[in-house]
């Protein structure tokens, strides 16, 4: 069963803990996220936290539970979901008779509440039937609270209100009816509006576009499979190619009103509404889905340009193309943790195109309803309320045009400022944290080899939220990055309209730099902590960032729970290794995708696993001025892979997934990794790790741009390594209380071969260079700790010195700072840090606590200890372990 047990409650910081309590938190749970809806929400008695929550519950299609189906994926689709017909009931009793809520029938799982619930308990319950009868078998009755603090909350109004929005004459999209005037006159003096015009006006001098491969790849010796995906790959984005075109006009018209672009537009959109919908050129998700939107675009804004037959020609068009995507969604899609490509591309293609045609095509209004119910149940798919965005930063740029035009499309019709939501507020601090002006990013997640530095998709991104979030640190970072990258914005890319729409001449937005904000920030529902020397100077200092997801490796993200990477003067020293060739290709599976690639651990050179069971999350963590600490529990993320998508992806390249291959149970019941940041250079990790039975235990390094070369130790329990690189001294050590080996190499588990072309962001074929590794191996153990001290600094190393080391208490000199560690995996973990120059002290564990000149208690032991001198005060941060909303709220019942 997936159940979780917390043992003990989550106070977070010093004075604030209720009461005595355990600091640590032990999850017992399969996993924390599903990859589709095994158990309903919200139960439990829980407290939500919010005044009108989403009914969740899992699906069945008749008989089963619905498992899953991903766009895109080899698994078959249930021809049985659409058979299925859902009710909920909601009422303050449990006999179902005061203050109740009782749905019509509707096709999906989900049941987001449109009014405010009332302060105190209430029931619920959800029934299903088969399609055509009247026999519904209901759940048993579950129970939440609804907090009276959340009581003024602005609830999203019904979908009726939504739909009666979108009555009225064309064009409907974007609110142009209503605004379309209003729209025309605030652009006329738009310094960016004027430019666009100019480049619309050369646009209208290109030719038709015809049905050919946008780039041809050798299919010489490949395999079916692999034929079938390099055919794809030739005809990626040909829809967008064709597609792009017309929107653009379209647009054109709208901030000119002169009809030669109106006319270009319908000439470019009757053109690729004749393509071949079951072609390779628009025959795919992606392809087709661009053309159902520019075909949507032009039939909104040329409505009047159409003549009877024409209209009804793109309106069949249209519909073709859009049951196409909706068919496959209701007692599906919105089940699955995320089905990424709906929720990247063609949800927004979707949704655009049904506005076109909500009067005219009587499926649409139910098209419109499935996907406001689903933005109101589950946005944001890959978050909760941190602004992180569990994939990594390498493939979230592939939704940022989904999460800002679906903001602002919902928006208009409800009413509700979808930037306001808490995870977008946060946002702009995910950005600026995990990927600083004129550094790289996290170095972690499918494709993070793409993004370098800051890339265009992510500035634009940035810049787009600025027009609609009151943030001056977010309008600071975007300054930035327009200062370093001035070429980046020319007025024509994916987010004008969104610019247009929301412009305001003479607007002048505040600006605050970073150096206000604390040094560290933890993402907790996403499972990242950043920890920096100067945010505002990421380019010219050191980075850290600590990862523990609580959505496992679901999706684009990997199996790199605990995995640690460092970036310094803006560039990745370590970080994850391979490249990204296919969704799961051999390498991508046996190597990238898998905790071989990253700085984590290997239990008998075995993986984590990869799917959503193979879990960690982010129990603590702490800013300071001279320590920042983080601490990752990866103790769930080990064992066999269960999941049947990823099965099924090794199925279908013919490798098993077994311990020849690295996966398998290892035995891992213990991974719990404090890693520290200290003042001048210093990056500290120490390792509490555990089996039920004796394990040879691997700490990995992985440098992605630069060579590791070994160093000679004189101790069998160290070993110490440089990384050769022209920005500085790079090492490392690592200490045990036992025998450890080292092997270091430039060679990937699974090679790494460009087999079908992939391209850079700017569209140069990849080189998969080899890159280099060390792997540092204990003897067998069951308990075993591990102590790493890297240094990254300018000028020399700073030798560390062993200042005694008895009963596995090491204690350690580096630099200013002193370091006290039990590395005895049979006494109790404790770690101790105190610095001189800069007077900081770090405690974890039973040491005696000593701090200028006086001793300290730990108020709940076992908890982590920052003491720090703020001028004459003293700052003094306490934490124990603290759930993330999901292990918090979203409990199995």
């Amino acid at each position: 069963m997936n159940k979780i047990l917390a043992i003990g409650l989550c106070g977070i910081t010093l004075n604030t803990f209720a009461q005595q309590q355990p600091a640590v938190v032990k999850l017992t749970a399969e996993k924390l996220h599903s990859r589709v809806r095994e158990w309903p929400y919200p139960v439990n008695g829980i407290t939500v936290p919010t005044n009108a929550p989403a009914l969740l519950w899992p699906a069945t299609n008749g008989k089963n539970r619905v498992t899953p189906m991903e766009s895109g994926s080899e698994v078959p689709e249930d021809p049985n979901i659409g058979n299925v017909r859902y009710k909920i009931m909601l009422a303050s009793d449990q006999a179902f008779k005061n203050d109740l809520i009782s749905s019509a029938e509707q096709r999906w799982a989900v049941y987001p509440l449109h009014q405010a619930l009332r302060p105190g308990k209430w029931y619920w319950k959800y029934g299903y039937s088969l399609k055509g009868k009247d026999q519904w078998v209901w759940s048993p009755v579950y129970d939440f609270v609804i907090d009276a603090k959340y009581a003024n909350e602005k609830v999203a109004p019904p979908v009726n209100t939504v739909l009666k929005r979108n009555e009225g004459a064309h064009p409907l999209l974007w609110d142009m009816n209503r605004i379309g005037e209003d729209f025309y006159r605030n652009n006329l003096q738009n310094p960016e509006a004027k430019k666009f015009i100019v480049f619309a006006e050369k646009l209208m001098r290109t030719p038709l576009p015809v049905e050919e491969p946008q780039r041809v790849i050798d299919t010489t010796g490949k395999n079916p499979r692999e034929k079938k995906i390099i055919l794809e790959r030739m005809y990626h984005g040909f829809g967008d190619a064709v597609g792009t075109p017309v929107r653009n006009l379209c647009i054109a018209y709208q901030l000119t009103k002169d009809k030669r672009f109106i006319l270009d537009a319908k000439r470019r959109a009757l053109n690729i509404a004749h393509m071949n919908p079951d072609g390779l050129a628009t025959g795919d998700d992606f392809t087709s889905g661009a053309v159902l939107e520019a075909l949507g675009w032009f039939y909104d804004a040329g409505y009047s340009f159409l003549d009877v037959q024409e209209k009804e020609f793109l309106k069949n068009v249209i519909t073709l193309r859009a049951k196409r995507v909706y068919d496959h969604l209701p007692n599906r899609f919105e089940l699955h943790v995320s089905d990424n490509h709906v929720w990247q591309i063609t949800l927004r293609n979707l949704a655009i195109a049904t506005v076109a045609v909500i009067n005219d095509v009587p499926e649409a209004k139910e098209w419109l309803t499935y996907m406001y119910e689903v933005w109101s149940a589950r946005f944001p798919v890959l978050g909760t309320t941190d602004g992180g965005w569990h994939e990594g930063n390498g493939y979230f740029r592939v939704n940022f045009k989904s999460i800002i035009y679906l903001s602002q499309m919902f928006g208009d019709f409800s009413g509700v400022d979808y930037f306001k939501l808490p995870w977008m507020q946060n946002l702009p601090y995910y950005m600026l944290y995990t990927h600083p002006v004129g550094s790289a990013s996290t170095a972690i997640g499918d494709m993070w080899e793409n993004i370098p530095t800051v890339v265009k998709g992510e500035a634009w991104f940035a810049d787009a939220l600025t027009f609609r979030e009151n943030n001056p640190y977010l309008n600071w970072y975007v300054s930035g990055i327009k200062a370093e990258n001035p070429g980046y914005f020319h007025g024509t890319d994916d987010f004008l309209l969104f610019r247009l729409l929301n412009y305001k001449p003479n607007n002048k937005l505040p600006e605050i730099a970073p150096a206000q904000l604390p040094k560290s920030r933890k993402f907790a529902d996403v499972g990242v902590v950043a920890m920096h020397e100067d945010l505002a100077h990421a380019d010219k200092s050191l980075s850290s960032y600590l990862f523990s997801s609580p959505f496992g490796s679901s999706g684009h993200g990997h199996a790199s729970q605990n995995a640690f990477t460092i970036n310094y003067k803006g560039k990745v020293i370590f970080g994850g290794t391979g490249y990204y060739s296919n969704f799961s290709d051999k390498h991508n599976l046996l190597y990238y995708r898998s905790s071989k690639a990253y700085n984590t651990i290997l239990a008998d050179s075995l993986n984590q696993k990869i799917g959503e069971e193979g879990y960690g999350w982010i129990p603590r963590a702490i800013s300071g001025q001279n320590i920042q600490y983080a601490l990752g529990d990866a103790s769930n993320a080990y064992g066999d892979i269960k999941s049947e998508f990823w099965l099924d992806r090794f199925k279908q390249i013919n490798v098993r997934p077994d311990k020849a291959n690295g996966y398998g149970e290892s035995g891992v019941t213990l991974y719990r990794r404090h890693m520290l940041q200290l003042e001048g250079g210093y990056i500290v990790l120490y390792d509490e790790l555990e089996a039920n039975k004796p394990v040879k235990w691997t700490t990995q390094f992985h440098a992605p741009y630069y060579e590791i070369e070994a160093q000679k130790s004189d101790h069998s329990d160290r070993q110490n390594f440089d990384v050769k690189t022209d920005l500085g001294t790079v090492n490392a050590s690592v200490f045990a209380n036992s025998s450890i080996t080292m092997n270091v190499h430039d060679k990937f588990f699974e090679p790494a071969v460009n087999w079908n072309k992939v391209t850079d962001d700017n569209g140069k074929i990849k080189e998969f260079k080899d890159q280099w590794h060390a792997g540092i191996t204990s003897l067998p153990a069951q308990k075993i700790r591990f102590l790493t001290v890297i240094q990254i600094r300018d000028g020399q190393a700073e030798v560390i010195k062993t200042l005694s080391a008895s009963n596995g208490l090491y204690h350690l000199e580096i630099g200013e700072w002193d370091i006290q560690v039990q590395l005895d995996g049979d006494k109790p973990a404790a770690l101790q840090i105190s610095g001189k120059q800069h007077p900081s002290l770090f405690s974890y564990g039973n040491l005696p606590i000593h701090y200028l000149g006086k001793d300290y208690r730990p108020q709940v032991p076992g908890s982590s200890m920052l003491l720090e001198m703020n001028g004459i005060t003293l700052n003094k941060k306490e934490v124990v372990d603290e759930l993330p909303d999901v292990a918090k709220f979203d409990r199995q019942p």
